[in-house]
C-alpha cells in the first residue's frame, strides 16, 4: 500500500452575518473565506469598471508579477461599487479589531486618548491571465519592515498586525485557474520560518465571496493552468493610519518644486519607493512618475532585491 496523501490545509468559509466567526477564524488562521460577502450583480459592475484598464496595460518586467498578469490601479476613482466595499460595515468591524490602534497620553495631568483609523494601503485590480506561473509564498506587510514573534505556542495576540487585506474574486476561483495559495496558520511563525509550498492549500472562492488575511499571513497568487480563464480578483488592503509621514508632503509642494531638489532631496522627502514596493504610483517610482521620466511598456520590479536570484 502507498503512502496516503496528505490533505491540503483549508481555510474556513464563514457567511458574512456571521462576525463573531470570522473574527476568531482569522485569530486561529490569520484567514478567512467570507461568504456572501458581495452580490454577484456588484462584482459584475467591478469586474466591467476595471476591464477597460486591465485591457490595455502591459506584461510586468521583473518578479513582482507573471508576465501574464494584468494591473488596475486607482480602483476607488474608478469604481463607485468598490467605494462602498471600502466602508462596508463588515470592512469597518474587522478593522477596528485588527488594524485600528487606540493609545493614551498625558499632556501635563491630562489624560488624552486617541485613536489611529485604518487607511486604504492599496485599491487595485489583479488578473491572472492563462498560464500565469504562481507568485512566491510570501506575506504582504513585508513593506512594513515587520518583525513577528513566534506565537504558534502562545495563541494569536491581536495587535501584532498592522495590515488587513480584502481579496474579492471576480470570477469563481479554483486550483486550476489560479487560486490564492494560503497556509493557515503562518501568521504565528516567527520571521525566521521559511515557507513551503507542500503546506499550502488553495484559497476556492465563488462569485460574491472575499478573502480576507492579515499582513502577516503566508499566500501567494496561484498558477493559472487554464487555456482561456482570466482571473481577476479585486484587492482592497488596509493598513493603520500612522503608517505615514504627520506633515502631508506630498499636497504641501508643486510639481515644479519637486522636480527641482536633488535626487537625496526627493528621497528624505518621501518621493521615491520604500524597499521593496512601498509608495508607488501606478508601479511607477513617484519621482519618476512626476517627471514623466518612465516607459509605459515596460512596467517593472520596483526594487532589484526581491529579484529571484538575489532572494536570501
Amino acid at each position: 500500500m502507498g503512502p496516503i496523501d496528505k490533505p491540503l490545509p483549508t481555510l474556513q468559509n464563514i457567511h458574512r452575518d456571521e462576525a463573531d466567526k470570522i473574527i476568531q477564524a482569522i485569530i486561529e488562521d490569520g484567514a478567512c473565506i467570507i461568504k456572501s460577502f458581495a452580490s454577484v450583480g456588484a462584482v459584475e459592475r467591478v469586474n466591467a469598471d476595471t476591464h477597460p484598464y486591465l485591457e490595455v496595460d502591459k506584461p510586468w518586467k521583473g518578479d513582482l508579477f507573471p508576465p501574464e498578469t494584468r494591473r488596475c490601479t486607482r480602483l476607488i476613482a474608478r469604481s463607485a461599487t468598490a467605494r462602498e466595499w471600502l466602508v462596508d460595515p463588515l470592512v469597518t468591524k474587522l478593522l477596528s479589531i485588527f488594524v485600528d490602534k487606540t493609545t493614551h497620553n498625558y499632556y501635563g495631568e491630562t489624560r488624552h486618548t486617541y485613536t489611529s483609523n485604518a487607511i486604504l494601503n492599496t485599491g487595485l485590480t489583479m488578473r491572472i491571465g492563462p498560464g500565469g506561473k504562481a507568485q512566491r509564498l510570501h506575506r504582504d506587510d513585508k513593506n512594513f519592515h515587520m518583525e513577528h514573534p513566534d506565537q504558534t505556542k502562545t495563541g494569536y495576540k491581536i495587535g501584532t498586525d498592522v495590515e488587513l487585506s480584502f481579496l474579492v474574486p471576480g470570477i469563481a476561483t479554483t486550483p486550476e485557474n489560479g487560486a490564492t495559495l494560503v497556509i493557515p496558520g503562518s501568521h504565528l511563525w516567527d520571521s525566521e520560518r521559511i515557507p513551503k509550498v507542500e503546506e499550502a492549500g488553495y484559497g476556492i472562492m465563488d462569485v460574491g465571496d472575499c478573502f480576507v488575511m492579515l499582513g502577516g499571513f503566508y499566500h501567494a497568487g496561484g498558477h493559472n493552468l487554464t487555456k482561456d480563464q482570466y482571473r481577476p480578483v479585486h484587492d482592497l488592503s488596509f493598513i493603520r493610519g500612522y503608517l505615514r509621514q504627520e506633515e502631508n508632503a506630498y499636497l504641501s509642494f508643486t510639481k515644479e518644486e519637486v522636480l527641482s531638489w536633488p535626487f537625496e532631496v526627493k528621497m528624505r522627502m518621501g518621493y521615491t519607493v520604500s524597499s521593496p514596493n512601498l509608495g508607488f504610483v501606478d508601479f511607477i517610482q513617484p519621482y519618476k512618475y512626476l517627471a514623466g521620466d518612465y516607459d509605459p511598456n515596460q512596467p517593472g520590479d520596483l526594487d532589484s532585491s526581491q529579484e529571484l536570484n538575489k532572494a536570501a
